[in-house]
């Protein structure tokens, strides 16, 4: 390694006391499970903050409509109707379905309720429909303004445009629920990070009371305060690092086991469909999120070694920082 992309000395030197303070020194174990508690509960936090956001993808993917023809609507009218609504942008998908094939799909969706048609001589009662795919649910209000137009409304049922209103109505006001939910998560993922660094500041505190005489003797020597810093702030943050692996080990066997105990999660489970969308918001975000988190535990190390050194009133009647 060339010499200029060498660390230097004073900063090898105290990662590597640190290092070996926590490898030759006992007691840490009260230390790390504190660690690990305050980021177990921010993983679950975590967890929750994407299961909230699958379940924003999948409300504002309800965008497929159901448009019924009119019995008095000739084919030249609903051909048209049917390649308007191809041309438009804001369309992602459009099919046509017969009356035959609405009875075949209600069929195999509900065998009971056509045997109980077919039993009493009733025929078919499903109209044709057009079956609508929107790119976003942004797009409803256009889209019905659009089916209001004087040519169309001699073709769609005018029950479903109030319907469709209606409904549109009541996703956005879902949607501003769950948004809410999930800024209330987030702020108390925050008060967690808070929390954390006191507890950080704490520990290193207490370090720096069981070291007070080495310290004195160092700065006895002339040893500057980032000198001093490096070693508890590499202790701190091995011990960070290892508590969030374990944190997130725990996390992830958590979530691995969720589908045996809550069946309800688990493939053709009543929330299996928010279950896969939570697990891909999360698996898709993994890129980013383990990164920030280790880029997180770096910094809360700096700040609370920081912290503690200066709020130590053993380390005041020294020249160690400045108050």
């Amino acid at each position: 390694m060339p010499t200029s992309m060498k660390l230097p000395l004073f900063l090898r030197r105290g990662i590597a006391r640190g290092t070996k303070n926590i490898v030759r020194e006992h007691g840490w174990g009260t230390s790390l499970a504190s660690l690990f508690g305050v980021l177990f509960l921010g993983q679950i936090l975590l967890l929750l903050v994407f299961g909230v956001q699958g379940g924003l993808r999948l409300l504002e993917a309800q965008t497929d409509l159901r448009l019924q023809i009119l019995e008095t609507a000739s084919d030249s009218q609903i051909q048209d109707l049917f390649q308007n609504i191809r041309q438009l942008p804001i369309v992602s998908e459009v099919v046509y379905i017969t009356r035959e094939q609405a009875y075949e799909r209600q069929k195999a969706r509900d065998p009971e309720l056509i045997t109980f048609l077919e039993k009493f001589g009733i025929e078919n009662p499903f109209p044709e429909t057009i079956g609508v795919r929107l790119g976003h649910l942004t797009d409803y209000g256009a889209f019905v303004q659009f089916l209001r137009q004087p040519v169309f409304t001699k073709v769609v049922n005018p029950e479903f445009l109030s319907q469709t209103t209606d409904q549109q109505q009541q996703v956005y006001r879902l949607i501003e629920a769950v948004r809410s939910g999930q800024y209330v998560l987030l702020f108390v993922v925050a008060l967690l990070l808070v929390a954390m660094l006191f507890v950080v500041t704490e520990l290193v505190r207490r370090r720096v009371l069981c070291k007070r005489e080495e310290l004195f003797v160092e700065q006895l020597v002339g040893a500057d305060r980032t000198t001093i810093m490096i070693p508890f702030c590499t202790e701190i943050v091995c011990l960070l690092g290892v508590a969030l692996l374990l944190s997130a080990f725990l996390t992830a066997v958590v979530v691995w086991l969720l589908p045996f105990f809550l069946p309800v999660l688990g493939s053709g489970g009543l929330f299996s469909v928010w279950s896969t969308a939570t697990m891909s918001e999360l698996l898709s975000s993994l890129v980013w999120l383990l990164p920030l988190e280790l880029a997180g535990v770096f910094i809360l190390a700096i700040i609370g070694t920081i912290l503690a050194l200066r709020t130590e009133t053993s380390m005041q009647l020294l020249p160690l920082l400045p108050s």
